[in-house]
């Protein structure tokens, strides 16, 4: 009976640990840059969600970027207050040239690439031509900020 409670004791120690380690990677990953969303249309216009943890009670900002051709990036507010977003599926309409971002399987941003036209569906507001990045940015600069 001692045998079995030391290899009981053993397993279930080794079970918090592996439970641990998990939720570490896990809280690594959530804390870090990331894309949510990332799509080029046909004619080249380039677009994405991205999220990055505050570390403070506004837990997690997430904006909406694009860029056409040769150009530089744009950037639309989405929320500086937001929760965390795993990923965002997109589904894209050639025709219209319209993307639609999905947050929980209900649009959460419609961009018209052809007019710049961006709108925000919880706020019903539609803006145009979103304000340049800063020079340089790019999502892999974005995500390279992981390192540091």
């Amino acid at each position: 009976m001692r045998t079995f409670n030391r290899y009981l004791l053993i397993a279930l120690l080794a079970g918090v640990i592996v439970v641990s380690m998990v939720g570490v990677f896990r809280i690594r990953e959530m804390v870090r840059p990331r894309i949510l969303a990332r799509v080029s249309t046909p004619d080249g216009v380039e677009m994405c969600v991205i999220q990055k943890c505050n570390f403070s009670a506004e837990l997690f900002t997430t904006s909406f970027l694009y860029r056409r051709p040769s150009d530089v990036w744009r950037w639309f507010y989405y929320d500086h207050e937001d929760g965390y977003w795993s990923a965002s599926q997109v589904k894209i309409d050639p025709e219209k040239k319209v993307a639609v971002f999905l947050r929980d399987q209900q649009p959460a941003i419609t961009f018209d690439w052809a007019n710049e036209d961006y709108t925000l569906h919880r706020f019903r507001r539609t803006d145009h031509q979103g304000s340049p990045a800063d020079p340089g940015w790019s999502p892999e600069q974005f995500l390279s900020a992981r390192e540091k």
